[in-house]
């Protein structure tokens, strides 16, 4: 499975040959404005922490199909809880104590810590034990916008990756080859945002409703009942644009990730959810092909309605 960020070469260099003599550290901070690509960096390394494949990760076995869906057992994420502006110094005791539990279903347990530099002095001094003395299966990932935010005891225990924005004409080959935008109207924004893809694509979903989005729901809502018709019809608006068409398949497996957690039942259960969720993996990158969209969406469908076919 190929690096999952634009530039950043030696980043790249510095994961590939740590992975390749299996090596990848105990801790790792990774640093960089918002946009750098951190979150996605942060679940490539957990996905290398529990992929089954003896060249990880592989993005084929079962275990990167659940850290690619967000419900991977053996992958835990602690931020900020709802409307509190720090992570707390139980949240990591908590952390640590799972930490030294044996791995669910993988060899190796992955937590990434969001927002790292919410830590108060307490919470970063809890985490530093653990850090210590850190368990031979279990990897940490800190993403914050600087490890200067960190205590430098922290620091010193662990791996630090520094991303940066692309070079120009890199980021401009990416979103108008991968994400289908328009030549010039990317390249002033990327000016804008010094080559910061992220926040380029942030200003762009920001700027108009999707069309992708609110047909992911609808078509959730038709599947939900049964409805393969219904769930077809919501997307024929899809059917000529292309970069609508990912940002449904985008909504609807974020859309299924949290169905998956909650296990809801309606006529379905979380692990036909789960095999939803390995039907968009496989079908999506047929969307960088010349596919015709109509014939997409219904084999899409086909496919996912069978799973819940009694």
């Amino acid at each position: 499975m190929s690096f999952p960020l634009i530039g950043n070469g030696r980043i790249k260099e510095s994961v590939s040959a740590l992975v390749s003599a299996g090596r990848l550290p105990h801790a790792v901070i990774i640093e960089g404005d918002i946009g750098t690509g951190k979150r996605t960096l942060a679940r490539y390394l957990a996905k290398i922490a529990v992929c089954e494949s003896k060249e990880p990760p592989c993005g084929l076995c079962r275990s990167c199909h659940l850290a690619d869906s967000g419900t991977h057992p053996d992958i835990e994420t602690v931020a900020p809880e709802e409307k509190k502006k720090n992570i707390n110094v139980d949240q990591i005791r908590e952390l640590r104590t799972t930490a030294y539990h044996s791995a669910h279903t993988a060899s190796r347990r992955a937590f990434i810590i969001e927002q790292a530099d919410t830590m108060n002095a307490a919470s970063q001094n809890s985490l530093l034990k653990v850090l210590e003395e850190p368990p031979s299966d279990v990897l940490f990932i800190l993403i914050t916008l600087s490890a200067k935010n960190l205590l430098e005891t922290v620091v010193s225990r662990c791996m630090v990756l520094s991303l940066f924005p692309p070079e120009a004409e890199e980021a401009l080959a990416y979103l108008t080859e991968e994400k289908k935008l328009l030549r010039d109207e990317t390249s002033i924004l990327l000016s804008e945002e010094k080559n910061n893809i992220g926040k380029v694509l942030m200003r762009l979903s920001n700027s108009k409703d999707s069309i992708g989005r609110a047909a992911a729901h609808d078509y959730f809502e038709a599947i939900k009942k049964g409805s393969a018709l219904s769930a077809l019809i919501s997307t024929v608006p899809l059917e000529k644009d292309r970069l609508e068409a990912g940002r449904f398949t985008d909504e609807l497996s974020e859309i299924l990730t949290a169905n998956i957690k909650k296990s809801v039942r309606f006529i379905v259960t979380a692990g036909e959810y789960i095999r939803m969720q390995e039907i968009i993996f496989e079908m999506k990158p047929l969307l960088e092909t010349n596919i015709n969209l109509q014939l997409y969406f219904a084999a899409l469908t086909s496919r996912i309605t069978a799973v819940t076919a009694k």
